[in-house]
């Protein structure tokens, strides 16, 4: 794929993984059997209750689980059934923002297309947003939570420095599954929803939650105009469910990274240490300091320049897997960056506007929740109907990108 001149190196060819085993082959027998083996009871050291031992509750229910394992059938296709989301309650308008630094309501939607954005507050998380918006999700697809296998939490401001994927699916109460966090930007939803294809494919996986969740104006210094107009927070959420190989959803998709355009947007970590060290005469100093991050920086016009060049050549290589020409799409679907961006893709993918989904008026940039939220929006509108097919791409941070050819249900 061409590169943004300037900005990425020429990017590796996209590597795959590849399901080797036929349709409907069971996990080998020894794997079967070990796992119906009942499991040995577990126990930890826990903090003392009126003069004893508490056993944790998590191993207690792990180790008691009465719920019986099926077979994982691998070479299954998947498919979208369901979507949530979820917005804090505070809005940010334009016009509040020409409050606190020198811009105006006109200024930003010339050159954004956005008009307000939604900002975490009070007791309000990352991780509350991410379990409201699931919990659309799994009603919309009428799934409970006990049949859930696999929870990805895609988000780059998780609530904890550790991820917060286990905490969303434990209050979301899906015991039986795995969980684990994604970062991958603004693209971490695409990734996350391809690597939930994979887990189906290769891995006989059967219900997939994958969200998309960033609080991104904890990282905005209010000071900046370039940037703290652009960004808000949100949640979005899809299931991806198994199903047979004819009715396999993803039709294509196509992912790159460039650490080369990092300079171009990042928020890197820092310490205090650069700033004592001179007058340590250099001496390294322990114990280490605190580290935070730093507010969010960006090359507005490179990224731009990377996103309006990069978008379509990955959306025309997924279509291209999938057999499809750009026709032949229902709806474009763009990370929600800039409306300048979504409209250059979109002229260059000859796609009508309004076959193009966007909500990047009411909500701004929300990183990872983006496609998802407008998503949900989407379906729950009527816009989008079962059958519909959908190229839909993310961009940013890494520098990454990537994009999937699907079909909602």
């Amino acid at each position: 794929m061409a590169n943004a001149p300037g900005l990425v190196s020429p990017p590796a060819s996209c590597f795959r993984m590849r399901n080797l085993a036929p349709l409907g082959l069971f996990r080998p027998r020894l794997f079967v059997a070990a796992r119906n083996v009942r499991r040995t009871r577990l126990w930890c050291c826990a903090a003392a209750v009126d003069g004893g031992v508490e056993e944790d509750h998590v191993l207690k229910a792990a180790a008691t689980s009465s719920n019986p394992r099926l077979p994982r059938v691998v070479g299954m296709g998947s498919k979208l059934v369901g979507c949530g989301s979820a917005v804090p309650k505070l809005l940010i308008s334009n016009d509040d923002l020409a409050q606190i630094v020198e811009t105006s309501d006109e200024w930003i939607s010339v050159r954004t297309g956005i008009r307000n954005r939604r900002v975490l507050t009070g007791g309000e998380t990352v991780g509350g947003l991410a379990v409201e918006a699931a919990k659309g999700a799994l009603e919309m697809a009428q799934v409970e939570p006990d049949h859930v296998n696999l929870v990805i939490m895609c988000t780059s401001t998780p609530d904890d420095l550790f991820g917060c994927g286990a905490q969303v699916q434990r209050d979301l109460g899906c015991k039986n599954a795995w969980a684990f966090d994604a970062t991958a930007a603004c693209s971490g939803f695409v990734v996350g929803l391809i690597t939930a294809t994979r887990f189906i494919k290769g891995g006989g996986f059967q219900n997939v939650l994958v969200i998309g969740a960033d609080g991104l104006s904890r990282y905005v210094d209010w000071t900046d105009r370039g940037t703290c107009i652009l960004f808000g927070d949100a949640a979005g959420a899809v299931l991806v469910q198994a199903c047979s190989g004819d009715e396999d959803g993803l039709l294509g998709f196509d992912l790159h990274s460039d650490g080369h355009g990092q300079k171009h947007l990042n928020a890197i970590a820092k310490d205090e240490e650069t700033e004592l060290i001179s007058s340590n005469n250099g001496a390294p100093l322990f114990p280490p300091k605190r580290s935070s991050f730093s507010c969010i920086q960006m090359n507005g016009k490179e990224v731009f320049r990377f996103a309006v060049r990069c978008v379509p050549e990955s959306i025309e290589a997924a279509l291209e897997e999938a057999g499809l020409a750009s026709s032949g799409i229902d709806w474009l679907l763009l990370h929600q960056a800039n409306q300048r961006i979504v409209d250059a893709v979109a002229t260059r993918l000859q796609m009508s506007p309004d076959k193009v989904i966007s909500n990047l008026a009411n909500y701004g940039n929300t990183s990872a929740a983006s496609i998802p939220l407008a998503l949900d929006e989407a379906v729950r509108s009527g816009k989008v109907q079962a059958g519909n097919t959908i190229a839909a791409a993310g961009f940013g941070a890494g520098l990454t990108w990537g994009s999937a050819i699907v079909r909602w249900k």
